[in-house]
């Protein structure tokens, strides 16, 4: 009976330490599912009150948009910003906490550059990112608190 017994709670403690060890990577990318192979279409950005915005965000350079791949570290981020194509990295922090790095960007003037300047700060501001079904969020800290800077609709490539 003893031996059974311990047989139970091995199994039982193997078993709880994969859904622990599991609960720990799936915390890290849990924000993220879906996020990849697809565009996302800026729908909000912050301070863009008063700035030219492209309609249906097309510009004579294409779609403003970002798109993810994944990577070693997390993932890489690539996309049009409205005068200019950009691309770098997205490090995971853990839960939804992100920080973005190495970003590249070319130096096309354009109609929209005031657009794309607030496009590009958002991004780079951001601390936070989640994903819910189609919509994709950025935000930065502030005090306690979080701001919204970006929101973006799923496309298909």
């Amino acid at each position: 009976m003893e031996s059974a017994l311990k047989k139970i709670f091995s199994v039982f403690a193997a078993a709880a330490a994969c859904f622990f060890c599991g609960c720990a990577s799936f915390d890290k990318y849990y924000y993220f599912d879906g996020v990849a192979g697809c565009k996302w279409v800026p729908v909000y950005v912050a301070g863009t009150g008063g700035v030219e915005i492209p309609p249906d965000a097309e510009t004579e350079f294409g779609k403003v948009y970002i798109s993810f791949s994944e990577s070693g570290s997390g993932y890489d981020i690539k996309g049009m910003s409205g005068c200019n194509i950009f691309h770098g990295g997205v490090e995971l922090k853990g839960g939804r906490e992100i920080e973005f790095e190495k970003m590249l960007h070319t130096n096309r003037k354009g109609k929209y550059a005031e657009y794309e300047l607030k496009f590009l700060q958002a991004i780079s501001k951001s601390h936070y990112m989640v994903c819910k079904g189609e919509i994709l969020y950025f935000s930065m800290k502030k005090g306690g608190g979080e701001i919204a800077l970006m929101r973006l609709r799923k496309e298909p490539l």
